[in-house]
């Protein structure tokens, strides 16, 4: 039994598992952007990592059209290439696949995402929303036996040259995962405080989800024994199993836009919590005086540090459609011996109930099961090194429980140098990825509206021996934000500037100051004429008889209040008269 013909047999892991090996040939999807996670122009890519960024950003406006990404990583099969893939000649077979050797737990994960047309708007000086829509997909395989892993890669015929036959295999404690949905999303944020030394902002995303299908395999024990290539015994069952319609997509008369009405799957909710502090020593640096304030310049960048904390994806999707989605539990008494497994077939969605309940026994039924999604805990750190250099430093961890049903975040370690411009940004990152067990370099360009970038660099470009994949890649138009304009440079801004071509003030809105009047010159005034000098009239005769008349004094011709005081004359002397002569 080859992977390539591998029928579905009764026993679901040994259906799923061979598919998500063969993903080992081909890259297949997403880990999450990390050269652009923590850039300053990410706009509503930034959201995905903590929904806080976008308050406060650089950006006023930004409008994604469109985005996608691919990841795919294995710790069982190794890619292994004779020549790279540009080479002339190259050709791609299942002989490039090898094991990579050891025994222990294989994980595989293949996701897939695609960014659709999404919107950023920055609301005054403090807020900003996004409203944002993507389509995710998982395929994933966690705990799986080294040995199991075998079996479904080379078949059950195989068995005995594996050493595997007629041994009871205990190690089967694994858990299958594949869904996908459909993701609106709204995002506000805001800055909780000014332009100080400690700057903080959150803010939350709350989520729509439409499920589009799915389904888990749950094995928490089961033991089995392989008896020949078509024969299996069973023992201590602990599986249970939950499916939507497989079929659906390929019905007459289907449409996708059904799956968002009457034919409806699935559907839940989910949040995003953030929270992003900064570290501003010189913060009055970038102020600026506009407008008869001073001013934050929005433009650049402030802070020297930067940490994040984030609480992703926390949620759940509800698949209850009664025609379309089964769940059943297996039971767990006694031995069950599986023959003729080659003939067992699976043609519609009620006959993998049916054929489940006949041959190994169904505990529990039910027309409805939940999946949750990858919540994970995301501590980001952004250092500024100098200039237009960067240190970012992101740690994600998974933090649904195992024993839930759900896609998982792959927990990584990452520190991502980068040289960040408006127009331009390059981007290195360096991380431990996949629960921390491969190194990886991938390396990000931003060049105006394209985004190009890889997380495995040495997957996508088929160095030698690959175990996995990653690419992504966007498009997008951005609105920066500036500081207000001011064409004559005389700190009124253009919209209040009433005099937009010469400098003023505010205090006149930018048009000069009126001249102030000119004062007249003072009237010089002569000063006065000294005071003519008083005539004294000569004495007169001495009359001949009688008191002497008063002496007559000229008025001057400068009025008396013009003069100086008139200093008195002296007396005029008046010479004794003769004596009268004597009576005779």
């Amino acid at each position: 039994m080859k992977t390539t013909s591998t029928p579905c047999r009764g026993w679901a892991a040994a259906c799923l598992l061979p598919s998500l090996w063969l993903l080992a040939a081909s890259p297949a999807a997403a880990q999450g952007w990390l050269g652009l996670a923590q850039s300053n122009y990410g706009g509503t890519n930034s959201a995905y990592v903590n929904p806080s960024a976008i308050a406060d950003s650089r950006l006023s406006a930004y409008l994604n059209l469109g985005g996608a990404n691919l990841n795919f990583y294995n710790t069982y099969l190794q890619l292994n290439l004779p020549q790279k893939p540009w080479s002339a000649g190259f050709s791609l077979s299942k002989d490039n696949l090898t094991e990579q050797g050891g025994a222990g737990l294989q994980y595989a994960s293949a996701t897939a995402e695609v960014r659709l047309p999404s919107l950023l708007l920055t609301l005054g000086p403090r807020s900003a929303v996004a409203f944002s829509s993507r389509v995710r997909g998982f395929a994933q395989a966690s705990g799986v036996s080294y040995s199991l892993a075998r079996l479904a890669r080379y078949g059950l015929g195989q068995a005995s040259q594996l050493g595997l036959a007629n041994q009871l295999l205990t190690d089967n404690s694994f858990n299958l995962e594949a869904s996908a949905y459909h993701e609106f999303a709204f995002t506000y944020a805001r800055t909780f405080t000014p332009n100080t030394t400690h700057f903080f902002k959150g803010g939350l995303t709350l989520k729509y989800l439409v499920g589009l299908g799915g389904g888990y395999v749950r094995n928490e024990g089961t033991q089995f024994k392989v008896l020949d290539k078509n024969t299996l015994e069973v023992q201590s069952r602990q599986l249970s199993y939950g499916l939507t319609d497989y079929k659906l997509y390929g019905e007459n008369g289907f449409s996708l836009g059904s799956l968002y009405g009457d034919q409806q799957l699935g559907r839940g909710y989910g949040a995003d919590l953030g929270l992003t502090y900064e570290w501003r020593p010189d913060y009055e640096a970038y102020d600026y005086e506009m407008d008869g304030q001073r001013r934050p310049d929005d433009s650049r960048n402030k802070y020297r540090l930067r940490l994040g904390l984030a609480l992703t994806d926390i949620g759940a999707i509800g698949y209850n459609n009664n025609q379309r989605v089964r769940q059943g539990q297996v039971a767990s008494s006694g031995t069950v011996r599986l023959g003729q497994l080659d003939t067992l077939k699976f043609s519609t969605l009620q006959s993998v109930e049916n054929t489940l309940q006949r041959t190994v026994g169904l505990s529990s039924t039910a027309r409805s099961f939940t999946t949750y999604l990858p919540a994970a805990l995301r501590l980001t750190a952004d250092y500024r090194l100098a200039g237009h250099l960067y240190a970012g430093l992101l740690w994600v961890q998974s933090v649904l429980p195992p024993s839930t049903v759900g896609a998982r975040t792959p927990s990584l370690l990452a520190l991502t140098p980068r040289v960040e411009f408006s127009k331009v940004e390059l981007a290195v990152p360096v991380l431990l990825a996949n629960g921390y067990r491969q190194l990886q370099v991938g390396a990000m360009l931003r060049l105006g509206p394209l985004v190009v970038g890889s997380d495995n660099l040495g997957g996508l470009l088929g160095i030698e021996s690959a175990t996995g994949a990653d690419v992504y890649f966007g498009l997008a138009l951005a609105l920066r934000r500036h500081r207000r304009r001011d064409r004559d440079g005389d700190g009124v801004s253009n919209a209040y500037d009433k005099c937009p071509k010469e400098k003023g003030t505010w205090a006149t809105r930018g048009c000069a100051p009126p001249l102030a009047p000119t004062p007249a010159a003072p009237v010089e005034t002569a000063p006065p004429a000294p005071a003519a000098p008083t005539e004294v009239a000569p004495p007169a005769a001495p009359a001949p008889a009688g008191p002497p008349a008063a002496p007559e004094t000229t008025s001057p011709a400068t009025p008396a209040e013009a003069l100086p005081p008139a200093t008195p004359a002296p007396p005029a002397e008046t010479p004794p008269a003769s004596p009268a002569p004597a009576p005779h």
